[in-house]
C-alpha cells in the first residue's frame, strides 16, 4: 500500500516543487530576512546568532548535502509511519475504540509529516538534478 502511495507522493512532489523554496540559497535568504528583522528591532544577540548561522550556511551548505539529509529523514519518517500503522493494527485487534482513535490520529500525523517530507525531498532532488545538467 505505501509503495503506491509513495509513488503518488513523488508525482505530487514533482508538481509541487516549483512552489516551494528549497536548498542552500533558500536557507540563506530566510536567514538574511530574519537578520534584517533582528537588526530593525535592535536585537543584538539574535543578530550575532543569525550572522553566525549565515556564515555557516555560506561555508558549509550544499544542496547535495541537504538532499542526503532529506533522504535520511524520509527513511526515519517512513519507519515512524510503519510503527504507527502497527500500533493501530494492534489497537484494532484489542477492539478498544478510544485506543483505536488515538492510534489513528498518531498515524495520520506521521503520514502527514512523511508526505510533506516527500514533497520537500522531491523539490531538493529536482534542484540538485537541475544543477547537475
Amino acid at each position: 500500500m505505501w509503495k503506491l502511495a509513495g509513488v503518488g507522493m513523488l508525482l505530487l512532489a514533482g508538481q509541487a516543487y516549483g512552489n516551494q523554496e528549497v536548498g542552500c540559497q533558500a536557507r540563506q535568504q530566510a536567514v538574511a530576512e530574519q537578520l534584517a528583522s533582528a537588526r530593525a528591532h535592535g536585537n543584538g544577540e539574535q543578530v550575532a546568532g543569525l550572522e553566525r548561522a549565515l556564515r555557516n550556511i555560506e561555508a558549509h551548505c550544499t544542496d547535495a548535502g541537504l538532499l542526503e539529509e532529506s533522504d535520511e529523514q524520509l527513511v526515519e519518517l517512513k519507519a515512524k509511519v510503519d510503527e504507527r500503522l502497527s500500533e493501530l493494527q494492534s489497537a484494532r485487534v484489542a477492539g478498544k475504540p478510544d485506543k483505536i482513535a488515538k492510534k489513528q490520529g498518531k498515524l495520520d500525523e506521521a503520514q502527514a509529516k512523511y508526505q510533506q517530507a516527500l514533497i520537500h525531498n522531491g523539490a531538493l532532488r529536482a534542484l540538485v538534478e537541475s544543477k547537475g545538467k
